[in-house]
């Protein structure tokens, strides 16, 4: 059965268990998985409002054609480097507390 390598610990785990694995073992990253989750929703739900209303008032303000993708690019690149920032710091967080016995000698001397 293929293997996801997680993206924290780097342990393989069988993709039909990789939820249980962020969940179990790192319930922040999980809950931060799931905020991430939802500000992907609002972000999408306020694009297709805008959508809407481009459709509706195409008309009385030509340049929405030009707003709304620019809106959505830029909201995209900011989640996307949120998520890598978040991924970032959640991995670091996890290495510091989770030291090889070889690691921590080098870091004492």
């Amino acid at each position: 059965m293929p293997r996801h390598k997680c993206r924290i610990c780097g342990v393989e785990v069988e993709y039909s268990q990789v939820k249980v694995h962020y969940q179990t073992t790192h319930p922040e990253y999980g809950k931060w998985g799931r905020q991430l989750h939802t500000l992907m929703w609002l972000v999408l739900g306020s694009g297709v409002a805008l959508v809407i209303v481009d459709l509706l008032y195409r008309s009385l303000n030509p340049i929405l054609q030009y707003i709304i993708p620019a809106y959505l690019l830029g909201a995209c690149f900011l989640l996307i480097g949120l998520h890598v920032r978040k991924l970032i710091a959640f991995r670091d967080a996890w290495k510091k507390a989770h030291l090889l016995p070889n690691e921590k000698r080098t870091e004492e001397s």
